[in-house]
């Protein structure tokens, strides 16, 4: 049986395929087993792949070495060692024998035809998929020469152009933004009514938001500012623009909703700047009996209280409007409007002591540099005043 399987043709004759040849060396290995002894008289070296050392097995591509054709000596050992780890290796054995099988003709003229089965073509795909740019979405269904030839134009990473484009449009809008909400900050009636005041002050008494001015010289008519149209307009004769502006913006907003109470302050704001106390008062005396009371409802109708008080000549209304203040400098402490109007209407009232405590307040909450100077000027003015009324001689009393 032995002699047979010795003397057969796959070990007599030199095969020319390789799985014949692969087929032959397993044929000796399996009966080298048998007998005990080195297959085919081949020299057996201490291999790195022996089971006695570290128990590791030929990688897969190290089975290649049996399907090339004859080499040097130091492949020839490669190979006897690989066949010696088959024989004592039955895993290996197994893959010996797959690799033992023939490729036909049909499928060797398959693989020879795909375009990347050559080794200087794989070299070529490798460098254009190196160069090919990482791409924002997958590609893996897509054909190599598409991935490798995709126009920049539809990468990942926008043009410059179309970088630049988007910021100056981001840019032109935002200044669009910008301009619109300072247009309609300086066209707020509030604003307007600001404006007016300080393009034309008639009055020691401040208004919210409004900037420092010189008081100019009073023209109106002692009384004649009750509603009755005789009050002036201006010093010149003509309205403020901005006061026309305002108040015609206002009288809009009110057809919409007439019970509407910030509209309704400014309608008695504006009529405080064109000398309508009374209907100033009749305004702002509704709103605090319906409430609630503000610390700038409080200072408009002090405002206009203290003004026709003024142009009238009523001590009770120029008390009232200091009542009125004192309750809106308890519900704002720190408002330096609150605190000017309230420190005049103390020295209109001879309160000279409370009025210095209230300037020198002022003085620590004020930030606008005129306003500022204009409460130092007048707490120096009130604190000489002082200083003459202790120095003065007391008068010597009658027999």
């Amino acid at each position: 049986m032995k002699e047979d399987i010795n003397s057969s043709p796959a070990s007599e004759n030199a095969p020319k395929g390789n799985g014949d040849k692969l087929a032959g060396a397993f044929n000796e290995l399996i009966q080298s087993r048998l007998d005990g002894k080195p297959g085919s008289g081949r020299q057996q070296p201490a291999s790195a792949w022996s089971q006695d050392g570290a128990g590791r097995c030929p990688e897969p591509g190290d089975w290649a070495l049996l399907l090339g054709d004859e080499a040097g000596s130091t492949e020839a050992a490669k190979v006897n060692a690989l066949l010696a780890h088959a024989a004592g290796c039955d895993a290996c054995a197994e893959r010996m024998q797959a690799l033992a099988v023939d490729v036909s003709a049909e499928e060797t003229a398959a693989l020879a035809g795909l375009k990347y089965s050559s080794p200087d073509a794989q070299r070529k795909l490798a460098a254009e998929l190196a160069g090919t740019p990482v791409q924002s979405i997958s590609v893996e269904s897509e054909p190599v020469e598409f991935r490798s030839k995709r126009p920049q134009s539809i990468s990942g990473r926008p043009s410059r152009m179309v970088l630049w484009t988007g910021a100056g449009f981001a840019a032109s809008l935002l200044i669009a933004v910008g301009l619109f909400s300072w247009w309609r900050a300086a066209n707020n009636p509030e604003n307007l009514l600001a404006e007016a005041y300080t393009h034309e002050r008639i009055f020691d008494m401040r208004i919210p938001g409004a900037g420092f001015a010189e008081v100019t010289p009073k023209m109106h008519l002692r009384g004649g500012a009750a509603g009755d149209g005789s009050g002036t307009k201006g010093s010149g004769g003509r309205e403020s623009a901005k006061l026309v502006d305002a108040r015609a913006r206002i009288e809009r907003q009110l057809e919409a909703a007439p019970e509407d109470e910030h509209w309704l302050q400014l309608k008695a704001r504006s009529d405080i700047l064109e000398e309508k106390f009374d209907q100033a008062i009749d305004i702002l005396d509704r709103l605090m009996a319906a409430g609630p009371v503000s610390p700038g409802l409080l200072m408009d109708d002090a405002s206009a209280y203290f003004q026709r008080g003024e142009a009238t000549g009523s001590e009770h209304d120029r008390a009232t409007a200091l009542d009125m203040l004192r309750r809106a400098d308890e519900l704002a402490p720190g408002d330096p409007v609150v605190l000017f109007n309230e420190a005049v209407a103390m020295e209109d009232r001879s309160q000279l002591m409370n009025a210095v405590e209230t300037w020198n307040r002022y003085l620590r909450f004020e930030r606008d540099p005129r306003w500022l100077a204009d409460g130092r000027r007048r707490l120096v003015a009130l604190e000489q005043k002082l200083n003459q009324l202790k120095t003065r001689p007391s008068q010597p009393q009658a027999n």
